[in-house]
């Protein structure tokens, strides 16, 4: 069979068990392929093949519901509903999305990006079906990882609580993007297989069973430990073998058939069929960019004195716990995704991975900050938005002295709306007490870092997905809320921050330009050394409470007579593309700006 030629997942129920396991080969070879030239999440999509075959053929998308919780698994659920000949096109500007999409399949029933929706949207389908909405059964597939956010247990002690039945699948991989860290992903480890609960109930006692008065409660007791699903009062089966299709159909075919909700801990390896993904145990083939197949090795174009961002943050974060030992990095399920894994190494004492938590990263350093400790939070700017009520709540409204490291923030690629990190400046701006800046380079991120770590009080660095070109670091002593002239003020000036600064700098000609480092507090000294100038604002953010908001209110309050231009992102959501074709989509690149000078 082409997989390119598949229009729709029901041609699987006619095929036999032989012909469903070519069927997987198939499609895991294709991914393999096809993710080395676009780039993409590997490991995942590698480990949950034979689960979303066996899906496709006990259930009937899209009457039955399929409410896959992140969407780094769904390859093959695209696959079989009919995408296989757009996967050239993975990740690209007008292309197949990264994760699930409304507008690409009538099969995609629910859009995520940030783990851990599946079972409160599950839920939600649940009261859909009650009010006579035309849906069969509804499944939420959700990895181990994920199921140990809060929002997974408050969906959990919800649908406990409802007469309908929902369906939870639990990809058991042992990782998240990483490895699993914490009690739940410890107690997940230990649970045996379902025949020891078989055979544990037939030669217990029957006293012992009226002791308990309950077999189920006592034998669960007793086989499965603390397992919280169980006690939960979920008819719980597992692990079961998540690439034997047999044995999946028939766990998923019980599944159809019971009246009341049912969880199923289906065991897969992540990075299934390829050796490299497959022995990752630092979440490497999570996702990846284009590599060779044959050596594993990143196809990599850029120059050997660039860096990635975050591994350049990494290198600086342990300099500077090399100094000082009350600095610890708290990061959510992101030591790989951060590049934090030389800090790992070094001091893996000063780092703690929290897993998919990022609430609670961000509460468990306000209090340790009450107690003489520096913590940084390194974060995801589109998984900050997840903890804004506790960065509020917790962190600034007492001042509390907590750095972010706000990795990946304003235009990001291929993974689309839900990835972007254009929001953080909106909703940290308008908090009292908090620093926000952004660095042209490493050299400023070093003394910027330093300055956050002798602050008191809540203190952003936000830096993007990119490279950076290593340079010597020169040392300043940086003044709360100093912006840099970096080239003289003139009529007509310029007014941006970060890593274009110094492509500003190179290409422009008798125009000013300032290097806007802090964004929070803003330097009112150098505006009114602009008063009565032109002013033009370049920020990859969205408008409204954005730099060149906060510079509008000032020059109103203080009277200053700017003449403002600003270029920001309007109020939309940003999709798939590189970050360049977005750019100059918005028209917000350094070319676009300057020809219209």
């Amino acid at each position: 069979m082409k997989l390119e030629d598949i229009q729709s997942p029901e041609f699987v129920k006619d095929l036999t068990i032989t012909e469903l396991e070519l069927l997987a080969k198939d499609i895991r070879t294709f991914i393999l392929h096809n993710v080395s030239k676009t780039g993409g999440h590997l490991s995942s999509n590698l480990g949950s093949v034979e689960l979303i075959i066996a899906l496709h053929y006990v259930f009937n998308s899209p009457i039955d519901k399929f409410v896959f919780d992140v969407g780094h698994q769904v390859y093959t659920h695209k696959i079989l509903t009919g995408r296989a000949k757009d996967f050239d096109k993975l990740r690209k500007k007008d292309g197949l999305a990264a994760f699930l999409k409304y507008t690409e399949s009538e099969h995609d029933v629910w859009e995520a990006g940030h783990s851990s929706t599946s079972i409160s949207a599950l839920a939600g389908f649940l009261e859909a079906k009650a009010s006579g909405v035309n849906i069969g059964e509804v499944i939420a597939i959700i990895g181990d990882g994920a199921i140990q956010n809060g929002l997974a247990f408050e969906g959990l002690n919800y649908l406990g609580n409802n007469k309908q039945k929902g369906i939870v699948i639990i990809n058991d991989n042992d990782m998240s993007i990483s490895k699993n860290v914490g009690r739940l992903s410890r107690s997940l480890s230990k649970i045996r297989i379902r025949k020891s609960y078989e055979w544990m109930k037939k030669i217990t006692p029957t006293f012992v069973q009226r002791l308990f008065r309950s077999a189920k409660n006592a034998v669960r007791g007793v086989v499965y430990g603390s397992n919280v699903f169980a006690n939960l009062g979920y008819k719980y089966y597992g692990p079961i073998d998540g690439h034997n299709i047999r044995e999946l159909i028939k766990y998923f075919q019980f599944a159809k058939r019971t009246r009341t909700s049912v969880i199923l801990h289906v065991k897969t390896v992540k990075g299934k069929g390829y050796q490299f993904a497959e022995g990752d145990i630092n979440g490497k083939w999570h996702g990846v960019s284009p590599f060779d197949i044959v050596t594993g090795k990143s196809i990599n174009t850029s120059s050997p004195n660039n860096v990635n961002w975050g591994k350049g943050i990494c290198e600086l974060l342990v300099d500077f716990v090399s100094q000082n030992n009350k600095i610890y990095v708290i990061t959510p399920a992101m030591i790989s995704g951060s590049s934090l894994q030389l800090l790992q190494e070094k001091f893996p004492k000063n780092l703690i991975d929290v897993g998919i938590n990022e609430e609670h990263a961000v509460v468990m350093a306000a209090a340790m900050s009450r107690n003489g400790l520096i913590p940084i939070v390194s974060i995801y700017s589109t998984f900050l938005q997840r903890s804004y009520d506790e960065v509020s709540h917790d962190v600034a409204r007492n001042n509390n002295h907590v750095i972010f490291l706000i990795d990946r923030a304003g235009i990001n690629g291929g993974d689309g709306s839900t990835h972007q990190g254009i929001f953080d400046v909106a909703f940290l701006s308008h908090l009292p007490n908090m620093v926000i800046t952004t660095p042209k380079d490493l050299s400023e991120a070093k003394n910027l870092l330093k300055m956050a770590i002798e602050y008191d009080g809540p203190f952003v660095i936000r830096y993007p997905k990119k490279n950076v070109v290593r340079k010597e670091y020169l040392l300043e002593d940086i003044q709360l809320g100093s912006w840099v002239e970096e080239l003289p003020i003139q009529d007509l000036n310029i007014i941006t921050y970060g890593d274009e600064v110094d492509i500003y700098k190179d290409k422009l000609k008798n125009v000013g330009l300032i290097n806007a480092r802090f964004i929070k507090p803003i330097d009112i000294n150098m505006l009114k050394k602009l008063a009565n100038k032109q002013v033009i604002i370049v920020e990859e953010v969205v408008r409204n409470g954005s730099l060149g908001s906060l510079i509008n209110d000032a020059n109103i309050k203080s009277d200053l007579n700017l003449k403002i231009k600003h270029y920001a992102i309007d109020d939309i959501y940003l999709d798939t593309g590189t970050i360049e074709e977005l750019k100059v989509e918005l028209g917000i690149d350094v070319d676009s700006i300057i020809s219209n000078l």
